[in-house]
Order: C-alpha cells, then structure tokens, then sequence
C-alpha cells in the first residue's frame, strides 16, 4: 500500500521531484520505488517525456483501482485505532488559513495537550478544495458552511459567523456614506444581535473599491451572491487571495470588504467601521464535514466535541 501511495504521489504533484519533496523523501528512492511497482506489473505507469509526467493508460487503471481502495485502507485503520482507545493513530484536518489560524487553534492544542499520542495532520487548502480532498481521503474532516454534495455529510454543527461590511473610517464623509456603522466593540456586546438600525446603503458600494476573494474561496461565492441580492455590483475590484489580508488592507484603507464577526473580535482595526448588508448570506453556518460513506473515528468525535467545548467554554 506504501508504494501505492507514492505512485498517487507523482499523479498529485506531476512530477517525482516535486513528490519527494513534498514525501521528505529523497528522489532517487522514490523513482526506485515506483519502478518496483512498475517491474512487479510488467508496464510503466508513467510517461516520463511529459512534463508535467503523465499517467500511462495503464496508470490511469492503476489510479482508478488505488482511489476506490483508500476509502476501505482508512475506515479500517480508524476501525482498529479506536479499539486503543485515542492512544496512537491520526487524523487529518482541513482548514482555510482563516481557520486554522482564527478558529481552530484552541482546539488543536487542546486536543493534543489530553491526546498526545494521536496525530493530527494539518491541510491547508481553499474552500472550494476540501470536497476534493475529502473523496480523495487526503483528510478526514474539515468545516465548511455550504456543503451541499450528496456524497458528503455533516456530522454536527460547529458555529455561526455572521458577516459585515467593513468599511475604512475616513471615507465616511469623504464618500458621504451612511454615519449609521458599528464599531468592533459595538458587535462584540451585540454577540449577533442587531437592530436593523445598520445597515449600509446598497448604492454606495458603487462609491468604493471593493476587497473580493479569488474564485475558489466561499466568500467570493457568497459575496457575488449578496450583490444579486441586492442587485448591486461595485465598480471597482481587487482581487486577493487570503479573506484575513483582504481585512487587514481594508484597515490600512484600501477599500471595504466583508469580514466575520469573529475576525472583528480578535483583530481590532481602529481605522474601520462596520456595517449590515440586508441579505440572509451575511450569516454563515459552519459545519463539521467528512464523506457521506466514512467511519467517524473517536479521534474525530472527540476533536469534534472539544472544538465545542473551547467555543462555549461556559
């Protein structure tokens, strides 16, 4: 199965030496012991005058049978870690760098600090990623808040983030724009609850440049869909990368840019300001997601369970 895994390697990255950095492994073992799978089939799996290499037609077979078997290689090794009671194995666990970095880091050491003979594995990943890397059992488990794939399945809810408006303080009279924002200290006492009294006005978001994510994260979905909703679209766009980065350049005043409640918390830009969009989108649900078919582990269901604990420590 180990030589298997690094054939799925050299597929997943196009090429051996990019595998065997990624492996920590150095390239010469690697390329010998794709050729020993090779050898024992009697066919190369590889065409390596290709860059980046490609699969062989015999390759592809070769994927397409590992890919349906590391389901059934995980569930069982999840089968077998639980009779130890969390007392070795691993899990891997998929996040944004907004959360791992925001979200779930409390967790993990909290995880590791009563568990630590259990692995977790760390993947960082845009959103619009985790559903391939779920099918593909590169990780177990993750959060997401609109996982509407039949072959996935949530295992419980995780949190709510609800979204502002953020919006540079010295551009209020500059733009004249509504003097009706929140401040940060505001939404941290308000924990979600607002009076409709601070909402922006659609119109203006033609006045400023708007912070958007790059397609593939959920954000940018979501923010595309709240523009329908209120059937504006601003007229000036920067594209970034990082939902955290998009925040901080708004506080140093580039533009505005939706960001969550609980980033608002935690970094407290002095120079923003921050508003309601009327939209039902402005609310997210984060849920805990593994495959629809996979067996939740007790590494899982107890990450899952102290996740909730670090965020209702009360």
């Amino acid at each position: 199965m180990k030589n298997m895994e690094l054939v799925y390697a050299v597929y997943r990255y196009g090429s051996f030496s990019r595998a065997a950095e990624e492996l920590y492994l150095s390239q010469s073992s690697l390329s010998t012991a794709i050729q020993s799978v090779e050898a024992e089939l009697g066919t190369p799996l590889f065409d390596r005058r290709q860059h980046p290499v490609r699969l062989t037609a015999a390759g592809q077979e070769f994927l397409r049978y590992y890919q349906a078997a590391k389901p059934l290689k995980e569930d069982m090794l999840a089968h077998i870690r639980d009779i130890a009671a969390l007392q070795g194995g691993s899990f891997a666990l998929g996040g944004t760098h907004y959360l791992l970095s925001y979200i779930l880091p409390h967790a993990i050491v909290e995880f590791s600090r009563r568990y630590p003979l259990v692995d977790i594995r760390i993947v960082e990943s845009e959103s619009e990623q985790f559903r391939n890397l779920l099918f593909n059992c590169d990780i177990d488990l993750c959060l997401m808040c609109d996982a509407n794939d039949p072959k996935l399945q949530s295992i419980g809810h995780a949190f709510f983030d609800r979204l502002y408006l953020a919006v540079p303080r010295n551009k209020i009279a500059e733009l004249s724009l509504a003097e009706n924002a929140l401040t940060a200290d505001d939404i941290q006492q308000s924990e979600g609850h607002l009076d409709g009294c601070h909402s922006f006005r659609a119109t203006d978001l033609e006045k400023i440049p708007f912070l958007q994510l790059t397609p593939g994260n959920n954000l940018c979905n979501r923010s595309e869909r709240i523009f329908k909703d209120l059937g504006v679209y601003p007229k000036k766009i920067i594209r970034l990368n990082q939902f955290v980065t998009a925040y901080n350049l708004a506080g140093s005043g580039l533009g505005c840019t939706l960001a969550s409640s609980k980033l608002i918390t935690m970094i407290n830009h002095p120079g923003l300001v921050y508003y309601d969009l009327p939209s039902p989108l402005m609310v997210r649900d984060f849920r805990f997601i593994t495959r629809k078919d996979a067996y939740i582990s007790r590494s899982i269901q107890t990450f899952c369970g102290i996740f909730q604990e670090c965020e209702n420590p009360n």
